[in-house]
């Protein structure tokens, strides 16, 4: 039998069975994509990341490649798997130096120490006013929306804006029916409603296998940019209200997302493969 190691981190808290956990498989060489797929399947977590180590001279200054799959689905960013990711590395695999560069389906990443926190440095995801289905708002709340957008830099998410937090925090959405989007999910936001929380948001994307993200840093690189325009404030906080909840540091600089938080170690242990 093939053994590989594998680790749980809660990502994006201090506090154990918060944030969001996250599977991360360091490998000497890529497996093929189905024993990836089946991997982060029979894990059944959000997300699972997978990452190489390379020869940053050959590799344009990369120290690790990075790939992240959910139950269902390869995914092209994942923020808390990233985090969780550098969580590993820096804390079990040795690395040596505050900033991790990752190669990645988009584009080179970046994770540097900042005390006990990782600060990660991603890609801002822009959006604009479109239509929202109304089957869709009605998936989601009988409340009436402030707006509604999308993400256009890939042309999935809708993102559903309220003037209320707590729309957002009790909001029980009809899985079954944000299950047939061709779309990738549905973001819900408001602004803050507690001191030193700028906006409340929630990620929907039965779709993907995920019925809700506990924390998504890629949604932050939505969300964040909208607040900060709208505040005025180039460095702005969320939380992510699922059940498990959690607390995203997010700093706009120009086209980029620096996205602030802490990871805990959950398990480690090993993988059985057949040779």
């Amino acid at each position: 039998m093939k053994t590989l190691p594998i680790y749980q981190i809660d990502a994006f808290t201090n506090r154990m069975f918060a944030g969001n956990p996250a599977a991360v498989v360091p490998l000497d060489g890529w497996l093929s994509d189905a024993v990836m797929q089946n991997i982060a399947m029979e894990n059944n977590l959000s997300e699972t990341a997978f990452v190489v180590k390379l020869d940053p001279a050959k590799n344009d200054g990369a120290d690790f490649h990075i790939r992240w799959f959910t139950p269902t689905v390869e995914v092209p960013l994942c923020g808390h798997a990233t985090l969780a990711s550098a969580f590993v590395i820096f804390n079990v695999l040795g690395f040596q130096g505050d900033l991790i560069r990752l190669q990645s389906a988009s584009g080179i990443l970046t994770a540097r120490r900042d005390g006990d926190a990782i600060v990660l440095n991603f890609p801002k995801q822009s959006i604009a006013p479109d239509d929202v289905p109304a089957h869709v708002l009605a998936a989601i709340s009988d409340a009436a929306p402030r707006g509604t957008l999308r993400v256009t830099s890939r042309d999935t998410d809708f993102v559903v804006v309220y003037d209320d937090a707590s729309v957002v925090r009790n909001m029980k959405p009809d899985m079954s029916a944000l299950g047939k989007l061709a779309e990738r999910g549905v973001i819900v936001t408001a602004p803050g409603d507690q001191p030193g929380i700028d906006m409340v948001s929630r990620y929907f994307l039965p779709a993907l296998g995920i019925d809700e993200d506990p924390v998504t840093g890629y949604m932050h690189c939505v969300v964040a940019p909208y607040w900060a325009e709208h505040s005025g404030k180039s460095n702005v906080v969320g939380y992510q209200a699922s059940k498990r909840g959690g607390i995203v540091d997010c700093t706009i600089d120009g086209e980029r997302v620096h996205l602030k938080g802490n990871a805990l170690l959950y398990l480690k242990g090993e993988i059985y493969l057949p040779d």
